[in-house]
């Protein structure tokens, strides 16, 4: 029995010996992304071991006798890049078992054509995916330092703008003045000089409010906003409960390396939260081989760490009108429930208040607040704060109600926006059927002289304001001798012999008494 075992023993240790051998010789398994390739698609590599103890993984990518990249081992199994050339590319991995141990596989990947322009209000860019490192951001690459352009990017085309000057490499050229070396992009003056072109505002004030987040998000508002230190993503929506923010980041690795107390969320099918506590966990999160880096991704974080980093508004144009030349952003000089005065294209003009536009959350139409509080009306933030420069609205002023709130209104004012209380206000709608006028003395309406306007009906009652003859003004009612006028953004009485409607001279014709 023993001489037996000791016959059949070296042809064991043979075939042990060649199943090492063909198991060392064999070729680990390489998938790529199916269909054909072109300049600019991803590419995405998943790389099988033939056998377990893998330590890494080593890529290289050449093109004809050129190598593009060749890198270290890397515990990445799936990976990706973008081809920046027409040509067949040759991908070759290398895994790593040991310090002589290693298995070797190679295929081609046919490049041909161009893939067209990544536009469209769900795009994500890929900040470090290879494509943008050689485009040009001052001193800098896009890929480096463009954080801010990649943002804006996303935002405008989730404002429904088209065309390659939407582009983070167009932004990069046409705002080059705005990076800063050893700073990064200068970001309030950056969205302000953009938004003078693209029809958006915003304010100086980071906004750090949870209320005021949640509500300017369920508006249609944006924010874009210093994620962490160094590196800026986009908020563009918030949870039905209001506790998470949705996040557009160009660099979600940038956020992972660097985030502090919170981590992103992803949300599962069933609706809930899920934390995606390394890169790793956030589904469809590519890391790209020749960066080394991860590209970006959509996810959620908790609204506490948002606000507590405080957001930087971006706001679509709020107020628009119908023109000739289509619908166009305007500004305003003065707003009332029957005429407003607004800017557009250069030149001021007043347009009748229902021909403008803006949304009314929490109302069946467009509304403006009457300010009926003889002492003033507070203007707040969102925490009851007063606005500085803007701590009250007078008695009398209107202004256009963005938000209807359960005891307050959320309002621009002045180019603020603020809020103030149902108490000191009465909601107007916006009026279509009413005459128009213009202040003058004794039917003279180009006289250098002044007519005062009053809270009431009263030749005694307190002035509100004293207005030239020729003031134009739109008529409300009449109460005796007296008109409800609204005129420069107020409402007020004045006396009907102050008053010529549509031309004609009211019956009161008596010369001015000093008042």
């Amino acid at each position: 029995m023993i001489g037996k075992t000791c016959r059949f023993l070296p042809v064991l240790l043979a075939l042990l010996l060649m199943a090492a051998v063909s198991s060392a010789l064999a070729d680990p398994a390489i998938e790529v992304t199916s269909g054909s390739v072109r300049m600019g698609d991803y590419v995405d590599v998943t790389v099988t071991p033939s056998r377990e103890g893998a330590q890494g993984v080593i890529y290289e990518l050449s093109v004809g006798e050129e190598t593009i990249f060749k890198g270290e081992a890397v515990t990445h199994y799936t990976a990706s890049f973008r081809p920046r050339v027409e040509a067949d590319h040759t991908l070759t991995v290398t895994v790593v078992y040991g310090k002589k141990d290693t298995e070797t596989a190679s295929v081609v990947v046919p490049v041909s054509g161009t893939a067209p322009v990544q536009m469209g209000p769900d795009v994500v860019y890929q900040q470090k995916d290879g494509w943008w490192k050689d485009k040009k951001y001052a001193i800098r690459s896009v890929q480096k330092a463009g954080c801010a352009l990649f943002t804006l990017s996303h935002a405008l085309q989730r404002m429904g703008f088209t065309g390659e000057d939407l582009m983070p490499d167009a932004l990069a050229k046409t705002y080059k003045g705005f990076y800063i070396e050893g700073r990064g992009t200068a970001n309030e003056s950056f969205l302000r000089k953009a938004g003078e072109v693209y029809n958006f505002i915003t304010q100086s004030e980071l906004d750090k409010s949870k209320p005021s987040i949640i509500s300017c998000l369920r508006r249609g508002d944006y924010y874009s906003f210093s994620i962490v230190i160094g590196h800026i993503a986009l908020a563009d929506g918030v949870s039905s409960d209001g506790k998470m923010i949705h996040v557009v980041d160009s660099a979600a690795g940038a956020t992972y390396e660097r985030i502090k107390g919170a981590s992103p969320y992803y949300q599962a099918e069933d609706g809930t939260f899920k934390a995606a506590e390394k890169p790793e966990d956030l589904p469809g999160l590519r890391w790209y081989f020749e960066s080394g880096e991860y590209g970006g991704a959509e996810y959620w974080l908790p609204i506490d760490y948002c606000a507590q980093r405080g957001m930087r508004l971006i706001r679509p144009y709020w107020l628009t009108m119908e023109t000739a030349d289509g619908v166009k952003g305007v500004d305003v000089e003065y707003f009332g429930a029957l005429v407003t005065k607004v800017v557009l294209n250069g030149e001021a003009v007043r347009v009748p208040t229902a021909d403008l536009m803006w949304k009314c959350v929490g109302a069946d139409s467009r509304l403006v607040a009457y300010v009926t509080n003889l002492k003033d009306a507070k203007f707040t933030d969102a925490e009851g704060k007063t606005i500085a420069g803007n701590a009250k609205i007078r008695y009398g002023y209107m202004c256009p109600v963005l938000e209807v709130l359960e005891d307050k209104v959320y309002v621009a004012w002045k180019d603020k926006f603020g809020y103030l209380s149902l108490k000191d206000v009465e909601l107007l709608e916006t009026g279509t059927d009413f005459e128009t006028g213009l202040i003058s003395i004794n039917g003279k309406t180009t006289v250098a002289a002044t007519v005062r306007v009053r809270q009431e009906p009263k030749v005694k009652a307190k002035q509100m304001a004293e207005w030239k003859a020729g003031t134009p003004v739109a008529i409300v009612r009449r109460e005796e001798d007296f008109f409800l006028v609204e005129g420069k953004g107020i409402r007020a009485w004045v006396e009907g012999k102050y008053l010529t409607i549509d031309g004609k001279e009211t019956e009161w014709t008596e010369a001015v008494d000093g008042e």
